[in-house]
């Protein structure tokens, strides 16, 4: 709305109003007034309808709720090349470089296998985490207090293309799919007083995924934000410490982080209610409409491991190290 009005960010700061100026409305509330008078009336003005007026219609959970596949894409992992170097290389005795194991310029674009083989990795990550969503819906629906689990965030939507961080894809500005970093879960409890129990459900759901082919999820790469199942206010975040409080642990002394053990709040973080509800989800377990997911099937696709063979070098131990 700003942006329609005009409004540079340095010109809102400057009508965010001083605490002495009581009279004066939010900025926010402030634009909102101005976009209605100025640019709302006009559309209306101008023969839109009131359908067309009205605002966006928020993104709808995944309704499908599929029991053995609830993710809303089916994508295909392809199988990993590993490449393993076959014993000591041999150097040419004129250039001092490897035979048969050509250097890559680190200033040269990465080559088509390589981003091929980082693409599987984002697919084979968020592949992880999907299993870990579904072991760990189905442990927390043990427990009565839960109502809902839902998943959110990036393990939840298909993958993007997007310039990653890495130096060697941001430096070429070469898009690969983007990285799912953790798990983000919603959870809806009506006890929280047993967010202990909670917890150890949450553990009870990992063990499954400690070692598969696609490796491992640990503790901290998992996020449960806790919401309140009467009213549906957020609350805060499970903890991941093994005790509430923790000694000698800054995260424990933010103003009230652990007034409900194992609740943790964050100092100067809000949680953004109207992005959770904008954002995709999807519905692990339902306690109102009896749904629960089904335990995933772990087929991944194995690693292919390809040597890549050296020339021989008779002469390989009679020689110096050529750095």
């Amino acid at each position: 709305m700003a942006k329609e009005l005009g409004f540079q960010p340095r010109s809102l700061t400057k009508n965010v109003p001083s605490p002495s100026q009581v009279w004066k409305a939010p900025v926010k509330e402030w634009v909102r007034s101005l976009y209605a008078k100025k640019i709302g009336s006009k559309r209306l003005a101008s023969g839109a309808s009131e359908a067309s007026a009205a605002p966006p219609r928020r993104a709808e959970v995944v309704g499908f709720r599929n029991p053995d596949d609830p993710w809303p894409d089916r994508p295909e992992t392809p199988e990993r090349v590993v490449y393993e170097d076959l014993g000591p290389v041999a150097y040419d005795d004129d250039e001092l470089e490897p035979v048969g194991f050509p250097f890559h310029d680190p200033f040269e674009p990465p080559a088509e296998e390589d981003i091929k083989e980082e693409n599987t990795l984002m697919l084979r990550r968020q592949c992880l985490f999907r299993w870990a969503a579904q072991f760990i819906a189905i442990a927390m629906s043990e427990l009565p207090e839960v109502g809902k689990v839902v998943a959110f965030g990036a393990v939840s939507r298909p993958l993007g293309m997007e310039v990653p961080q890495f130096r060697k894809f941001r430096r070429h500005q070469i898009e690969i799919l983007h990285e799912c970093g953790d798990l983000d879960l919603a959870v809806w409890t009506a006890d929280l007083s047993r967010l202990k129990e909670l917890k150890r459900a949450m553990s009870r759901g990992l063990s499954p995924v400690q070692d598969t082919p696609y490796g491992g999820v640990a503790h901290h790469q998992v996020d449960v934000h806790v919401f309140d199942a009467g009213s549906g206010v957020y609350r805060g975040r499970l903890c991941e410490f093994g005790q509430c409080p923790k000694p000698d642990r800054r995260e424990c002394r933010v103003a009230g982080c652990g007034v409900e053990p194992f609740l943790r709040q964050f100092e100067k973080h809000r949680f953004s209610d109207g992005r959770f509800e904008d954002g995709p989800q999807v519905v692990l377990f339902d306690r109102t409409d009896g749904f629960v997911v089904h335990p995933p099937r772990m087929d991944a696709k194995p690693s292919r491991i390809v040597y890549r063979a050296g020339k021989c070098d008779p002469d390989w131990d009679d020689r110096e190290t050529p750095f």
